[in-house]
């Protein structure tokens, strides 16, 4: 990704469109996906106190959204780790069992701590976009693994 670092007054100002990128998700596997969101240096840009929205439209037309706002931590656990600019999503295998469509188009949005303007609301961005696949597994099963070691 590359990004456009302005500096007006005292205030940092960034500008980039949003890079796609297509992933896959492994249908009753454990999923989980970071990524690091940089200035045009290549530095982390400090994103404490932000939160982040994806959203995906499925081909049957199911809109599912998954935020950092999320408490139970059960369904997906999606995290912020704001002064290394990094940011996790990840779901258990037991979320990714439910997953039942073929593909879906996604938004990966990031939702700044400060106003855009006096009265504009607080300040979002996507940062990606793209298509996500579900690798269709061929058994399917409710119960986790029972291994004792």
């Amino acid at each position: 990704m590359y990004f456009t670092n302005i500096t007006a007054a005292t205030e940092k100002v960034y500008i980039m469109g949003a890079s796609q990128y297509n992933f896959t998700i492994e249908q009753g596997s454990s999923f989980k996906m970071s990524l690091i969101y940089k200035d045009s240096n290549g530095d982390p840009i400090d994103i404490t106190d932000w939160c982040a929205r994806l959203t995906w439209r499925t081909s049957a037309n199911v809109t599912q959204v998954f935020s950092s706002d999320n408490i139970d931590k059960s369904l997906y656990d999606f995290n912020l780790e704001g002064s290394l600019g990094k940011i996790n999503l990840l779901f258990p295998a037991s979320t990714t069992n439910d997953f039942d469509f073929g593909n879906a188009k996604y938004d990966l949005e990031l939702q700044s701590d400060d106003d855009h303007y006096n009265q504009g609301g607080k300040y979002v961005i996507r940062i990606l976009y793209g298509t996500i696949t579900i690798q269709k597994r061929f058994s399917k099963y409710e119960e986790p693994l029972e291994c004792n070691e």
